[in-house]
Protein backbone atom coordinates (compact mmCIF):
# COMPACT_ATOMS: atom_id res chain seq x y z
CA UNK A 1 0.00 0.00 0.00
CA UNK A 2 1.38 3.32 -1.06
CA UNK A 3 1.14 6.09 1.60
CA UNK A 4 1.79 10.08 1.05
CA UNK A 5 1.68 12.36 3.90
CA UNK A 6 1.45 16.30 4.23
CA UNK A 7 2.34 18.36 7.02
CA UNK A 8 0.97 21.87 7.97
CA UNK A 9 2.78 23.33 10.11
CA UNK A 10 2.83 26.60 12.27
CA UNK A 11 4.09 28.29 15.72
CA UNK A 12 1.08 27.09 17.76
CA UNK A 13 0.74 23.71 16.60
CA UNK A 14 0.92 21.53 13.69
CA UNK A 15 -0.67 18.76 11.65
CA UNK A 16 0.25 15.54 9.81
CA UNK A 17 -2.12 13.99 7.67
CA UNK A 18 -1.31 10.52 5.69
CA UNK A 19 -3.16 9.75 2.25
CA UNK A 20 -3.75 6.83 0.02
CA UNK A 21 -3.50 7.14 -3.21
CA UNK A 22 -6.58 7.98 -4.21
CA UNK A 23 -6.11 11.14 -2.28
CA UNK A 24 -8.41 10.05 1.19
CA UNK A 25 -7.64 10.13 4.77
CA UNK A 26 -5.58 7.05 5.82
CA UNK A 27 -4.57 8.68 9.31
CA UNK A 28 -3.77 12.15 11.05
CA UNK A 29 -2.13 13.62 14.32
CA UNK A 30 -2.02 16.86 15.54
CA UNK A 31 1.60 18.03 17.18
CA UNK A 32 3.75 20.94 18.25
CA UNK A 33 5.40 24.04 17.17
CA UNK A 34 7.38 23.38 13.66
CA UNK A 35 8.29 26.39 12.75
CA UNK A 36 12.36 26.48 13.07
CA UNK A 37 12.66 30.22 14.12
CA UNK A 38 10.68 29.54 16.90
CA UNK A 39 12.14 26.33 17.92
CA UNK A 40 14.89 25.51 15.71
CA UNK A 41 15.08 22.81 12.91
CA UNK A 42 16.34 19.85 14.44
CA UNK A 43 13.40 20.01 17.05
CA UNK A 44 11.13 20.79 14.32
CA UNK A 45 11.54 17.87 12.26
CA UNK A 46 11.88 15.69 16.05
CA UNK A 47 8.25 16.79 16.26
CA UNK A 48 7.04 16.40 12.62
CA UNK A 49 8.75 12.60 13.36
CA UNK A 50 6.67 12.09 16.30
CA UNK A 51 3.85 13.30 14.36
CA UNK A 52 4.31 10.93 11.76
CA UNK A 53 4.24 7.97 14.40
CA UNK A 54 1.67 9.14 16.33
CA UNK A 55 -0.92 8.95 12.75
CA UNK A 56 0.01 5.66 12.48
CA UNK A 57 -0.49 4.98 16.48
CA UNK A 58 -3.78 6.66 15.72
CA UNK A 59 -5.13 3.50 13.51
CA UNK A 60 -3.62 1.12 15.32
CA UNK A 61 -0.24 0.70 13.33
CA UNK A 62 3.54 0.37 13.64
CA UNK A 63 4.99 3.70 11.42
CA UNK A 64 5.40 2.77 7.54
CA UNK A 65 8.06 4.42 5.41
CA UNK A 66 5.79 7.03 3.27
CA UNK A 67 6.14 7.27 -0.15
CA UNK A 68 6.60 11.35 -0.52
CA UNK A 69 5.94 13.83 2.12
CA UNK A 70 5.18 17.35 1.78
CA UNK A 71 6.31 19.88 4.55
CA UNK A 72 4.37 23.09 4.42
CA UNK A 73 5.91 25.00 6.95
CA UNK A 74 5.96 28.31 8.51
CA UNK A 75 9.29 29.63 9.17
CA UNK A 76 10.67 28.33 5.74
CA UNK A 77 10.85 31.29 3.09
CA UNK A 78 14.49 31.19 2.74
CA UNK A 79 16.01 28.92 0.39
CA UNK A 80 19.26 27.47 2.90
CA UNK A 81 16.49 27.08 5.41
CA UNK A 82 14.96 24.80 3.01
CA UNK A 83 17.71 23.03 2.07
CA UNK A 84 18.61 22.05 5.49
CA UNK A 85 15.31 20.78 6.34
CA UNK A 86 15.69 18.09 3.06
CA UNK A 87 19.62 17.29 3.92
CA UNK A 88 18.32 16.16 7.50
CA UNK A 89 15.00 14.58 6.21
CA UNK A 90 17.27 12.58 3.51
CA UNK A 91 20.05 11.07 6.41
CA UNK A 92 18.44 11.57 9.67
CA UNK A 93 15.21 10.97 8.95
CA UNK A 94 15.21 8.82 6.29
CA UNK A 95 13.14 6.36 7.41
CA UNK A 96 9.72 8.58 7.15
CA UNK A 97 9.76 9.10 3.95
CA UNK A 98 11.23 7.80 0.44
CA UNK A 99 11.04 11.68 -0.77
CA UNK A 100 10.50 14.81 0.92
CA UNK A 101 9.41 18.23 -0.81
CA UNK A 102 9.27 21.54 1.18
CA UNK A 103 7.70 24.86 1.07
CA UNK A 104 6.33 27.27 3.57
CA UNK A 105 2.90 27.65 5.35
CA UNK A 106 1.52 30.10 2.87
CA UNK A 107 2.54 28.03 -0.46
CA UNK A 108 1.04 24.67 0.89
CA UNK A 109 -2.67 27.20 1.46
CA UNK A 110 -2.49 28.63 -1.93
CA UNK A 111 -1.59 25.44 -4.19
CA UNK A 112 -4.96 23.31 -2.08
CA UNK A 113 -7.09 26.33 -2.44
CA UNK A 114 -6.01 27.69 -5.85
CA UNK A 115 -4.93 25.84 -9.08
CA UNK A 116 -3.25 29.26 -10.81
CA UNK A 117 -2.31 30.64 -7.81
CA UNK A 118 -3.80 33.57 -5.23
CA UNK A 119 -3.13 35.25 -2.24
CA UNK A 120 -3.34 33.55 1.36
CA UNK A 121 -3.73 35.53 4.43
CA UNK A 122 -2.79 33.65 7.11
CA UNK A 123 -3.34 34.79 10.81
CA UNK A 124 -2.87 32.19 13.45
CA UNK A 125 -0.07 33.21 16.95
CA UNK A 126 0.94 35.19 14.17
CA UNK A 127 0.19 36.71 10.67
CA UNK A 128 1.42 36.64 7.25
CA UNK A 129 0.08 37.74 4.09
CA UNK A 130 1.27 36.35 0.54
CA UNK A 131 1.31 35.99 -3.12
CA UNK A 132 1.79 32.66 -4.76
CA UNK A 133 1.86 32.83 -8.76
CA UNK A 134 1.37 30.23 -10.50
CA UNK A 135 5.06 29.31 -11.36
CA UNK A 136 5.48 28.87 -7.78
CA UNK A 137 7.36 32.63 -7.27
CA UNK A 138 6.00 34.16 -3.83
CA UNK A 139 5.45 38.49 -2.71
CA UNK A 140 4.88 38.59 0.36
CA UNK A 141 3.95 41.32 2.88
CA UNK A 142 4.62 40.66 6.93
CA UNK A 143 4.73 38.05 8.81
CA UNK A 144 8.00 39.47 10.06
CA UNK A 145 7.40 38.04 13.93
CA UNK A 146 5.82 39.77 16.86
CA UNK A 147 8.30 41.84 17.58
CA UNK A 148 8.49 43.63 13.66
CA UNK A 149 5.19 42.61 12.59
CA UNK A 150 2.19 40.24 12.58
CA UNK A 151 -0.10 42.06 13.39
CA UNK A 152 -3.35 40.97 12.92
CA UNK A 153 -2.58 38.06 14.66
CA UNK A 154 -3.64 36.23 17.94
CA UNK A 155 -0.64 37.61 19.43
CA UNK A 156 -1.50 41.09 18.24
CA UNK A 157 -4.68 41.22 18.93
CA UNK A 158 -3.87 40.10 22.94
CA UNK A 159 -0.96 42.75 23.02
CA UNK A 160 -3.24 45.08 21.69
CA UNK A 161 -5.65 44.95 24.49
CA UNK A 162 -3.23 45.16 27.29
CA UNK A 163 -1.86 47.89 25.84
CA UNK A 164 -5.08 49.94 25.61
CA UNK A 165 -5.73 48.95 29.27
CA UNK A 166 -2.57 49.88 30.40
CA UNK A 167 -2.49 53.06 28.76
CA UNK A 168 -5.38 53.93 29.96
CA UNK A 169 -4.71 52.90 33.40
CA UNK A 170 -1.43 55.10 33.41
CA UNK A 171 -3.63 58.10 32.58
CA UNK A 172 -1.47 58.16 29.16
CA UNK A 173 -4.28 57.91 26.28
CA UNK A 174 -7.90 57.58 27.71
CA UNK A 175 -9.81 54.51 26.45
CA UNK A 176 -13.24 55.77 24.52
CA UNK A 177 -14.62 52.16 26.06
CA UNK A 178 -15.34 51.49 28.95
CA UNK A 179 -12.74 48.71 30.48
CA UNK A 180 -14.60 47.00 33.48
CA UNK A 181 -15.32 43.79 31.18
CA UNK A 182 -12.17 43.37 29.67
CA UNK A 183 -9.67 44.53 33.03
CA UNK A 184 -11.66 41.64 34.49
CA UNK A 185 -11.26 39.31 31.80
CA UNK A 186 -7.27 39.95 31.20
CA UNK A 187 -6.17 39.89 34.88
CA UNK A 188 -8.41 35.94 35.36
CA UNK A 189 -6.74 35.10 32.16
CA UNK A 190 -3.43 35.64 33.70
CA UNK A 191 -4.13 35.06 37.44
CA UNK A 192 -2.86 38.68 38.22
CA UNK A 193 -4.57 42.20 40.08
CA UNK A 194 -2.24 44.80 38.51
CA UNK A 195 -0.10 45.88 36.11
CA UNK A 196 3.13 44.98 37.91
CA UNK A 197 2.41 41.38 38.25
CA UNK A 198 2.16 41.35 34.59
CA UNK A 199 5.41 42.30 33.42
CA UNK A 200 6.61 38.71 34.43
CA UNK A 201 4.41 37.57 31.02
CA UNK A 202 6.65 39.55 29.02
CA UNK A 203 10.04 39.22 30.58
CA UNK A 204 10.88 35.94 33.28
CA UNK A 205 7.76 34.08 31.67
CA UNK A 206 7.34 34.86 28.19
CA UNK A 207 5.16 32.52 26.27
CA UNK A 208 4.21 34.01 22.93
CA UNK A 209 1.34 31.71 22.31
CA UNK A 210 0.70 32.09 25.83
CA UNK A 211 -0.02 35.42 25.18
CA UNK A 212 -1.97 34.93 21.82
CA UNK A 213 -4.18 32.20 23.78
CA UNK A 214 -5.98 35.70 25.05
CA UNK A 215 -7.34 36.00 21.69
CA UNK A 216 -9.75 33.01 22.05
CA UNK A 217 -11.15 34.31 25.45
CA UNK A 218 -11.66 37.89 24.17
CA UNK A 219 -13.61 36.23 20.89
CA UNK A 220 -15.89 34.13 23.24
CA UNK A 221 -16.49 37.41 25.14
CA UNK A 222 -16.39 40.47 22.67
CA UNK A 223 -20.11 40.10 21.54
CA UNK A 224 -21.80 43.60 23.16
CA UNK A 225 -18.50 44.53 24.30
CA UNK A 226 -17.14 47.56 22.33
CA UNK A 227 -13.79 47.60 23.68
CA UNK A 228 -12.56 43.63 22.51
CA UNK A 229 -14.96 44.11 19.55
CA UNK A 230 -12.39 47.07 18.47
CA UNK A 231 -9.66 44.84 18.69
CA UNK A 232 -10.63 42.45 16.32
CA UNK A 233 -12.21 45.55 13.96
CA UNK A 234 -8.39 46.25 14.11
CA UNK A 235 -7.07 43.15 12.97
CA UNK A 236 -9.34 42.91 9.96
CA UNK A 237 -8.06 46.16 9.02
CA UNK A 238 -4.49 44.77 9.05
CA UNK A 239 -5.71 41.94 6.73
CA UNK A 240 -6.59 44.84 4.45
CA UNK A 241 -3.74 47.12 4.44
CA UNK A 242 -1.95 43.65 3.86
CA UNK A 243 -3.86 42.30 1.05
CA UNK A 244 -2.69 45.81 -0.87
CA UNK A 245 0.38 45.76 0.43
CA UNK A 246 1.02 42.66 -1.24
CA UNK A 247 -0.58 43.31 -4.07
CA UNK A 248 1.37 47.26 -4.28
CA UNK A 249 4.49 45.18 -3.67
CA UNK A 250 3.90 42.52 -6.79
CA UNK A 251 2.77 45.67 -9.12
CA UNK A 252 6.24 47.23 -7.94
CA UNK A 253 8.83 44.54 -8.41
CA UNK A 254 7.39 43.00 -11.84
CA UNK A 255 6.40 46.32 -13.04
CA UNK A 256 2.95 45.08 -14.14
CA UNK A 257 -0.46 44.55 -12.15
CA UNK A 258 -0.95 40.75 -10.83
CA UNK A 259 -4.35 41.07 -12.42
CA UNK A 260 -6.92 43.75 -14.38
CA UNK A 261 -8.67 45.65 -12.66
CA UNK A 262 -12.14 44.06 -13.65
CA UNK A 263 -10.78 40.72 -12.48
CA UNK A 264 -11.15 38.96 -9.03
CA UNK A 265 -8.72 38.20 -6.61
CA UNK A 266 -8.21 34.82 -5.28
CA UNK A 267 -7.87 35.07 -1.74
CA UNK A 268 -8.21 32.34 1.06
CA UNK A 269 -8.13 33.00 4.72
CA UNK A 270 -6.50 30.35 7.19
CA UNK A 271 -5.77 30.09 10.78
CA UNK A 272 -7.37 29.94 14.09
CA UNK A 273 -8.14 33.74 14.40
CA UNK A 274 -10.19 33.34 11.67
CA UNK A 275 -12.68 31.47 13.62
CA UNK A 276 -13.77 34.69 14.56
CA UNK A 277 -14.90 35.49 11.20
CA UNK A 278 -17.84 37.44 12.38
CA UNK A 279 -15.93 39.86 14.64
CA UNK A 280 -13.26 40.18 11.93
CA UNK A 281 -15.29 41.06 8.81
CA UNK A 282 -16.39 44.70 9.53
CA UNK A 283 -12.50 45.90 10.00
CA UNK A 284 -11.65 44.46 6.62
CA UNK A 285 -14.01 45.15 4.49
CA UNK A 286 -14.31 48.82 5.68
Amino acid sequence: MLLYGGVDGGGSGSRFIILKEDGSIFAESIGECTNQWLVGIDKALENIETMWKKAFGNVGMTALKLKGLGLSLSGTEAAHIKEEILQKMQTKYSHVSEKTVAANDSCGAVLTAFENGGVVIIAGSGSNCQLVCSDLQQVGCGGWGHLLGDEGGAYSIAHRLIKILFDDLDCLQECPHDTSTAMKLVWDFFGVSNQMDMLQFYYTKFEKAHIAGLAKVMAEKATGDPLLLSCFTWAGRQYARQLMGVLTRYRKERGVRYSSPDSDVDVVCMGRVFDSWELLQKGLYD
